[in-house]
């Protein structure tokens, strides 16, 4: 039982049930009109059921209009504010609403405080005061304002840009009457929390040191405040906004905790949690609450799971940002690599289904494991056959590398959940052929048999030389000088492993740079480069492999010239190849037959669950 995220605390005016927030973040589900569409109120009503006690819906504009995302910028905006707050409270938790100037955060921070008029940064302030009430007045009990990652408060702030000499030349002053106004405004029932980045990490931007001062400041004027780091506006810093599985999780607790020290006031920090790390956090006092978003999604549940005791069925995130790299650097709207159902909660039915069918599930992979449990969730009687004695596929020679530990708890999570359930049928150690899944009379079949890496013929092909990479996640040694042939994630990621290790590594592929990447997460992708530029590790594009021989690898570039990389082992990450013999050995058999996952093409894990979970969806 995780007792201390589980204690309530007063909030100012209010009281949350429990130490854990849905942190803001925009789904881009909104109508484009600002409105509440139906699928951002079910979207909404997803993560109130989270258990967790402070819902915060992301990215509310304080001016009229927009697009996709909210506004509370106008009355006509009250209902459907009243439809969202009614609906979070009835699933017990607070209802909160991040509150931004969609205007001003989208225009140059120097632009921005050095032209904007004496009066227009006072209609701002109005702006947001207005917002607030309204807010107040729908039946929200918290705004959040959201004065980090380089939004207006913080561009008032930061000494770079502002140079003022009206009285919003004091840094202090826009932050303290914004505060103020709002607490003018919308009462003394409003609880006021304010994001803040405790540093923004570029040269001759606000330091932490500084952050603190401004703390000390505001703190009369609100009742919780909310640690972060970084600026959106800057590509290379997403990533400590939400990490990825490269770094450390609970980035900003340590910020989070000098904060704590320093104030007489609750504080939350938010980054890369999840509910262990949020129960330490608050065990030991550095911090009040813990805020996250990418935990909720994941599981939209696994509050409500903790509080039960029911820690193992929580669903791990993997931090592969899918969800914030499709609105954040797409504009899509929100999906989750793990959780299918996010951003499709009006489309997806997970209702059992009327008439329960028998579906036949041919192996025991990623897809696999999750159509069996979409089998379940609907009601249906599933038979998994799996070859090998264990279930997991390819997802276990790759998820056992030091970077891998999200990919392993999701692992781990996945096959256990399938082992336990009572509706699933296992074949384990059963090869499946049409035979086998006749004789159990399906409704449906599930293809689930993945891919077949790519690994083209060299001249020491076969020999210690020449190793696929799925080899070496699982374990095989390879040189001191290593030449791996492909630049994607699998690629990237096992260069900087090896390279950690000591090895000299370069990466090669027939893809131009605008490429290297491609298919996997924005924010990983800037990561992950980082992390290898500051290794050493050259990534030549355009590069085309021919020949492994005792000589080195034989690379061919667009122009026609060619060269000898020498080293001592050459690492396949090619990608994989659909059988498609194997992928269509069952079509035919009944009325619904339909492959999934890498036997599908795709070869991702957001892949392999979307396929599985929608297929299983569509039996009838």
């Amino acid at each position: 039982m995780k007792q201390h995220i589980l204690q309530p605390i007063s909030l100012g005016p209010v009281t949350s049930k429990n130490r854990i927030e849905v942190a803001p973040a925009a789904p881009f589900l909104a109508g484009h009109d600002t409105s509440v569409t139906p699928e951002f109120y079910e979207y909404t009503m997803e993560l109130a059921r989270s258990g967790a006690g402070i819902v915060t819906i992301g990215v509310t504009n304080v001016e009229p209009g927009g697009s996709r995302t909210l506004s509370a910028g106008s009355p006509m905006y009250m209902s459907d504010l009243n439809d969202l707050a009614e609906g979070i409270k009835r699933h017990g938790a607070l209802a909160s609403i991040e509150l931004v100037s969609s205007r001003y955060m989208m225009s140059p921070p120097d632009k921005t405080v050095a032209s904007t008029s004496t009066e227009d940064v006072e209609a701002i302030i109005r702006s947001f005061a207005d917002a607030a009430a309204l807010c107040r007045a729908a039946g929200f009990d918290m705004v959040m304002i959201h004065g980090g990652h380089g939004n207006v408060p913080a561009m008032f702030y930061n000494k770079k840009f502002n140079r003022r000499t009206d009285r919003f030349g004091d840094r202090f002053r826009f932050g303290t009457e914004l505060l103020s106004a709002i607490r003018d405004r919308a009462g003394g029932g409003l609880a006021v929390e304010y994001r803040i980045s405790a540093e923004e990490m570029l040269p001759d931007m606000t330091t932490f040191e500084e952050t603190l001062e401004y703390a000390k400041v505001i703190e009369p004027y609100i009742d919780i405040l909310h640690v972060s780091r970084g600026l959106l506006e800057e590509d290379s810093l997403l990533p400590y906004i939400n990490a990825p599985c490269y770094l450390p999780r609970a980035l900003n607790l340590p910020f989070a905790r000098e904060f704590k020290r320093a104030l007489n006031i609750p504080v939350s920090v938010v980054g890369s949690f999840d509910l262990d790390i949020a129960e330490r956090a608050i065990e030991s006092g550095d911090v009040d609450m813990v805020a996250m978003i990418r935990t909720v999604l994941a599981d939209t549940r696994c509050v409500e799971k903790a509080r039960r005791g029911m820690d193992d069925d929580i669903r791990p995130c993997i931090r592969c940002n899918t969800c914030i790299s499709r609105t954040h650097s797409q504009f899509l709207t929100v999906r989750c690599a793990v959780n299918a159902r996010v951003g499709l909660e009006t489309r997806l039915d997970a209702r059992r289904a009327p008439q329960p069918r028998k579906v036949v599930i041919v192996g025991g992979g990623p897809a696999g494991l999750e159509a069996a449990r979409a089998c379940a969730l609907k009601g249906h009687d599933a038979v998994l056959f799996e070859q090998s004695e264990t279930l997991g596929g390819l997802l276990r020679p790759a998820s056992r590398g030091p970077l891998k530990a999200d990919l392993r708890a999701y692992l781990d999570w996945s096959v256990r959940s399938v082992a336990d359930d009572k509706n699933i049928t296992l074949r384990l150690g059963e090869s499946a052929d049409r035979d086998a899944v006749a004789a159990e009379c399906p409704d449906a079949v599930v293809v689930a048999v993945g891919a077949k890496p790519i690994l083209p013929a060299f001249t020491l092909s076969g020999t210690k030389s020449v190793v696929w990479a799925g080899d070496v996640e699982a374990g095989a040694e390879t040189g001191d000088d290593v030449l791996i042939a492909g630049a994607g994630f699998t690629g990237l990621e096992l260069a900087l492993t090896l390279a950690r290790r000591g090895k000299r590594v370069r990466v090669a592929d027939m893809l131009p740079e605008s490429e290297i990447g491609r298919g996997g997460s924005p924010i990983n992708l800037i990561c992950l480069r980082e992390l290898l530029d500051a290794q050493g590790v050259e990534i030549i594009c355009g590069a085309r492999l021919e020949d492994m021989t005792l000589r080195g690898a034989d690379i061919v570039y667009p122009d026609g010239t060619s060269s000898v990389l020498g080293c001592d082992t050459l690492v396949l990450s090619l990608g994989f190849r659909v059988d498609e013999a194997a992928a269509h050995a069952y079509d035919g058999m009944c009325a619904f037959v339909r492959a999934v996952g890498d036997a599908a093409g795709g070869g991702t894990v957001r892949n392999a669950v979307r396929t599985a979970f929608d297929s299983v969806m569509c039996v009838e």
